[in-house]
């Protein structure tokens, strides 16, 4: 997974994780699972404007239990306000993401796509379009200096052709 990839399904900015794995000294691996909790902590932290620590923390705690499909995170002495967290909606939205960063954000390899060369699909396909392949096939049965002279022929041949033309 890239870096792009990564932030892509965190739902956070590239520099944003940086940063942040700097403040926490935490180290950024990029793995689907890490990026789980990436993006749980920049949930906390941005939408729910708690301290980056303590995001860090409530999210390694409810990531860390799956027993309940809500979590209560933190909580007055009380219980009078707490901080919920529901797992599997948290669990469903950041499989998009990564889907959409697997899939749509893949990097494109450099130069021509590879294509595959020679065997018997080619010559399946080439009988498939129409190609009459009796010519090739007997001009693979002669010699190289056999095939050499052939090419030559028809070389003379197109030249001849061409001095007529003119």
């Amino acid at each position: 997974m890239t870096a792009h990839q990564f932030a892509i399904a965190a739902r956070a900015d590239v520099k944003w994780i940086l940063n942040s794995s700097a403040l926490l000294g935490r180290r950024v691996r990029h793995t689907p699972a890490d990026s789980r909790w990436w993006g749980l902590v920049r949930l906390l932290t941005e939408n729910l404007a708690l301290p980056l620590q303590a995001a860090a923390d409530a999210a390694t705690r409810s990531l860390g239990t799956r027993s309940e499909a809500v979590i209560t995170v933190i909580a007055d002495p009380s219980h009078s306000a707490s901080l919920l967290i529901d797992l599997s909606r948290y669990e469903s939205i950041f499989l998009g993401n990564l889907s959409r960063a697997l899939v749509q954000e893949t990097p494109r390899r450099r130069g021509r796509p590879v294509r595959p060369r020679g065997g018997a699909a080619s010559i399946d396909a080439a009988l498939r379009y129409g190609v009459d392949l009796g010519l090739v096939r007997a001009a693979l049965r002669r010699t190289p200096a056999k095939r050499l002279e052939m090419l030559e022929a028809n070389a003379g041949f197109i030249r001849g052709m061409r001095k007529t033309e003119t």
